[in-house]
């Protein structure tokens, strides 16, 4: 997809990306194999000959550094079939709002096939290590919310290329929360429908108090629907968001797969901190 995209490259705009299709010059591979069009100035055709190269190994190396060097956020969503395989799905819970008044309590995270558990006071010091294997990460406003308070309370940057969906998805018109959002794409949660960001402090604050594991696995139930969700809306999104550019590529396709569920909510829990609401 990247590979369709001239305008990343200096002193390239949508007028002179415009020139480059009349031409029939359509992706990066037609510059260094054919000539150079009378409409395209030398300067910008010999910088794009010595810029793909460079662009190219980075994108097969999944050099992190030289991809935010090389391509502006504002285009790193056409870089989700690069990465396919390679991303991890995150979402954390918290106690509240914001680092140091509160804490994170649990991080869920999907790799594509399973589901990764952190909690506080059991393995939340794994999670380092672990993320730093992804070189990208797709999160629901994790831009605005969970990355920054794990670089705050984690004392660590995920320099990784983030598809935030939240700004992806509006983009496309679709506004709001995550759990709105889900339910007008069709998506529908079972187990853990009613519980959102208010009930899952209540959720921690009964286990810590009472020890009770129904109450912690409702929550990390509801935490891990979070992130496999986040694998569906990023290929909605990205599907939607090729339609609209009119860009003349295949739609990228959600293979079928039964992902395990490590932990399962406990309906009585639900309807228990939900009342609260």
């Amino acid at each position: 997809m990247i590979e369709h995209n001239f305008q990343i490259f200096p002193s390239v705009g949508i007028k002179t990306e415009q020139k480059l299709r009349m031409a029939k010059i359509h992706t990066w591979q037609d510059v260094l194999q054919k000539p150079q069009p009378v409409s395209i100035s030398r300067s910008i055709w010999e910088r794009m000959k010595r810029l793909i190269p460079q662009f190219q190994q980075a994108c097969q190396n999944f050099d992190i550094r030289a991809i935010n060097q090389f391509i502006s956020s504002d285009f790193h969503w056409q870089l989700i079939p690069n990465f396919l395989g390679k991303i991890a799905y995150l979402d954390i819970e918290t106690t509240g709002l914001s680092f140091p008044s509160s804490h994170i309590t649990t991080i869920a995270v999907y790799d594509g096939e399973k589901v990764h558990d952190f909690v506080r006071h059991k393995n939340l010091g794994d999670f380092p290590a672990f993320i730093f294997q992804f070189p990208a990460i797709a999160t629901f406003y994790g831009k605005g919310f969970d990355v920054p308070f794990i670089q705050s309370e984690m004392g660590i940057k995920l320099p990784q290329v983030h598809f935030d969906l939240c700004f992806l998805l509006r983009r496309i018109g679709l506004r709001g929360g995550l759990k709105k959002i889900e339910k007008k794409v069709g998506l529908i949660r079972e187990e853990t429908d009613g519980v959102d960001g208010y009930t899952a402090v209540i959720l921690w604050r009964k286990y810590r108090k009472t020890q009770d594991l129904r109450y912690l696995e409702t929550l990390l139930a509801y935490n891990n629907d979070d992130v496999i969700n986040l694998e569906f809306l990023l290929y909605y999104a990205y599907n939607q968001l090729i339609l609209r550019e009119n860009i003349q590529i295949s739609e990228l396709i959600l293979p079928k797969k039964a992902i395990p569920q490590p932990y399962h909510a406990s309906r009585e829990i639900v309807r228990e901190v939900t009342r609260f609401k």
